[in-house]
């Protein structure tokens, strides 16, 4: 994995059946749905019904989304550790503090690397919480600018799935080296102007999607949508000194205008079906 931020993963892949019944599941009001608006949703996404319907299976099976009713499935809150990420992006910007300077490290040269999953596992809580690697050193590094501190991080960063061999501390008085080496691997530039392409994108869209057929703008209004609050979810919440402006703050105020648009298209497709 490059140690460079690459935002054109923010990008949406193609859309997986499971994919768009987690997405629903988490972003439709009730926080449920039937099984025949999912498989209806899924159709107008290009999406066959038996794949939709496996899928609901399979995430049953992983403990993801659970049946309160028969042919109906919500998101099981336990089974999902990014719910809360997807819940709370609107309140992004609450769980950074002021940076003194200090920074949180974690130290994994002991993690096993020959089991493909775990490793996968732990390097994804690093980098969905900011974190990145210095330099041959195998220690990463990231801002001590979130709420609670190095052991609300701690804590954190376990229920994502860091590796238990991993070391997690407070992280002070950095070489001038090291400062600029760390610094340097977080590519705010790239990220800027990811903020600004999709706030772009999100602007052209809103002020296009009454004139489209209601299915149509359903599914773009997902797409899009899913794009921008992935990239708002794995913002690392750099603090000023790091990284400057307000673009963050701008696209998430978009975002949220955005929702409730595609949220209202949401509901009357689903409730024409």
């Amino acid at each position: 994995m490059s140690n460079k931020d690459n935002y054109c993963y923010f990008e949406s892949t193609e859309l997986t059946a499971s994919d768009l019944v987690l997405d629903l599941l988490s972003t439709h009001d009730a926080r449920e749905l039937s099984i025949a608006a999912l498989c209806r949703a899924g159709e107008a996404c290009g999406l066959q019904p038996q794949n939709v319907r496996v899928a609901v299976n399979r995430l049953q099976r992983q403990g993801k989304v659970i049946s309160p009713a028969r042919g109906i499935y919500a998101l099981d809150a336990t089974g999902n550790t990014l719910i809360g990420d997807v819940r709370n992006w609107l309140r992004k910007e609450q769980q950074a503090v002021a940076w003194d300077g200090g920074w949180v490290g974690v130290i994994d040269a002991a993690v096993p690397r020959r089991e493909k999953v775990a490793w996968r596992r732990h390097e994804r809580a690093l980098t969905l919480r900011g974190f990145r690697a210095l330099e041959n050193s195998g220690l990463w590094l990231r801002p001590d600018n979130l709420v609670g501190g190095v052991s609300a991080v701690r804590e954190d960063l376990k229920r994502l799935g860091l590796a238990p061999a991993a070391r997690v501390f407070g992280v002070n008085a950095l070489s001038g080296q090291d400062e600029t080496r760390i610094r340097a691997q977080w590519d705010t530039r790239a990220m800027i102007q990811a903020y600004q392409d999709v706030g772009r994108r999100l602007q052209a869209s809103e002020a296009n999607l009454d004139t489209l057929p209601l299915d149509q703008a359903a599914r773009d209004s997902l797409l899009l949508g899913r794009t921008a609050i992935r990239l708002i979810i794995h913002d690392p919440l750099l603090p000023e000194a790091l990284m400057g402006g307000d673009e963050r703050h701008h696209l998430i105020d978009q975002v949220r205008a955005y929702q409730v648009r595609a949220k209202a298209l949401w509901a009357r497709f689903l409730e024409d079906g």
